[in-house]
C-alpha cells in the first residue's frame, strides 16, 4: 500500500518501498508532478530515531553522481588496461590489481570472517569458481588482450556482457529469451563481427579471429557465467566478506601469470596504474554500483553502463591518440541498439511479474 508522506505546491511524494541503509530508513519514492512542475528530488530520508522527522529531497543531480562516476571509473579503467600494456607485465597487472584490493580489504573483513567461519566453510567452493569467472578470467583476458587490441575494441567487448548472460542462460539454464532479446543479441552480434573483422567481415573466414578478440570473448563469456551464477547461488554471509573471499581466490588464480612474467622494474607511471586498478576500479566502483543501486534503482543504474563504450572510445582518442575508424562507429552502434533491446526487454518481464 503506498504511503502519501509529503505534499507540496507542485508535487506529491509517494513512498513505495523502504530499505535500510546506513542506519536510515530508506525511502522510495514516486513523484506525481503537477502541471508544468519540474521534480526536484527522488528520494527521501527518515531518521530511525525520530520517524516523523523527514530530511530534505537530495537533488536529482546528485543523485546522478553514483551512475556518473562509475561510468567514469570504468571508462578509465579501459584507459589504463591499454595503457599498461606497455609500462606493466599482463600478469603483473593482472595479479598486482586483485593483491590490492585483498590488502585493502583485509582489516574490515578478516574479523568477521572468523566469526562467520562454520557458516563460510562450505561456501568456499562457490566463491572460489566466482572469483575464478569474475575477477581472475575476465580482468586476467583485459590485460592480456590488451597486447593486441585498443582501448575503444576493448570497451566494446567489455559493454558485450549482459548480451552473453541472455545467450549463457538460455544455453545453461534454458531461460527462453522474449523476441525483443533475440533481435538485441542478433543486432549485437552483427556488431562484434563488424568490430571483430575491422569492417570486412569476409575477412574472418580466411583469417579467423584474432587472439586478443579471442581472449575479449572468452572473458566476457567468463564474465555473464559469473552473473548466472550469482544469481542463481545464495551466498548468505555479507557482502563484502564475499567479496574479500573472491578476490583472494582471483590473487591465488592469477600469481602464476605475475611469477611466470618477464621480471621488469615498476615505473612510477605502472605503480600509479596499479593502485588505480587495485583501489578504484576494484574497490571504489563497486562500492559505487552498489550505492548506485539502493539509490536510484538497478534499472537505471544498469542503463549509465550503456555510456561506458561511448565515453570510452572518446577518451582513447583524446588521451591515448587511438584514431577512431568507421567500423567502431557501426559496429558500436550496433552493440548499444542490441543492449538497449536486451535491457528493455527485461524491463517488460520485471513489469510484468
Amino acid at each position: 500500500m503506498l504511503e502519501v508522506f509529503c505534499a507540496g505546491g507542485k508535487e506529491i511524494c509517494v513512498a513505495s518501498t523502504t530499505r535500510q541503509f546506513n542506519g536510515l530508513n530508506f525511502k522510495q519514492v514516486l513523484h506525481l508532478p503537477l502541471p508544468h512542475s519540474v521534480s526536484t528530488a527522488y528520494y527521501k530520508f527518515r531518521d530511525i530515531k525520530n520517524p516523523f522527522v523527514f530530511r530534505e529531497c537530495t537533488p536529482v543531480l546528485r543523485l546522478m553522481l553514483f551512475p556518473f562516476a562509475v561510468v567514469a571509473i570504468w571508462t578509465a579503467n579501459n584507459l589504463v588496461i591499454k595503457a599498461s600494456s606497455g609500462a606493466v607485465q599482463p600478469g603483473t597487472m593482472a595479479f598486482g590489481r586483485w593483491f590490492i584490493a585483498w590488502l585493502v580489504l583485509a582489516p574490515f573483513t578478516v574479523i568477521p570472517i572468523w566469526k562467520n567461519r562454520r557458516q563460510i566453510l562450505p561456501l568456499l567452493p562457490k566463491l572460489m569458481i566466482l572469483g575464478g569467472l569474475g575477477m581472475a578470467a575476465f580482468q586476467g583476458a583485459a590485460y592480456f588482450s590488451a597486447q593486441y587490441l585498443s582501448a575503444t575494441t576493448i570497451g566494446l567487448f567489455v559493454a558485450l556482457v549482459p548480451l552473453m548472460t541472455v545467450i549463457l542462460a538460455w544455453l545453461v539454464l534454458r531461460e527462453s529469451p522474449d523476441p525483443h532479446a533475440i533481435v538485441g543479441v542478433v543486432v549485437s552480434l552483427l556488431g562484434v563481427i563488424l568490430v571483430v573483422s575491422r569492417g570486412q567481415p569476409e575477412m574472418l573466414l580466411q583469417q579467423g579471429i584474432g587472439m586478443g578478440e579471442l581472449l575479449m570473448l572468452a572473458g566476457s563469456a567468463a564474465y555473464a557465467l559469473y552473473n548466472i551464477l550469482l544469481r542463481r547461488w545464495s551466498i548468505p554471509i555479507p557482502r563484502w566478506s564475499s567479496v574479500f573471499l573472491q578476490v583472494g581466490f582471483a590473487a591465488l588464480f592469477l600469481l602464476p601469470t605475475h611469477l611466470l612474467a618477464m621480471p621488469a622494474p615498476l615505473s612510477q607511471s605502472g605503480i600509479l596504474m596499479l593502485i588505480f586498478a587495485g583501489f578504484f576500479a576494484s574497490l571504489a566502483a563497486p562500492c559505487l554500483w552498489i550505492v548506485g543501486i539502493d539509490v536510484i534503482g538497478p534499472q537505471r543504474m544498469t542503463s549509465f553502463t550503456n555510456l561506458v563504450p561511448i565515453t570510452t572510445a572518446v577518451s582513447a582518442a583524446l588521451f591515448l591518440n587511438e584514431e577512431l575508424h568507421s567500423y567502431h562507429l557501426w559496429g558500436g552502434a550496433f552493440i548499444v541498439i542490441g543492449i538497449l533491446l536486451v535491457q528493455w526487454s527485461q524491463r517488460q518481464e520485471s513489469l510484468a511479474r
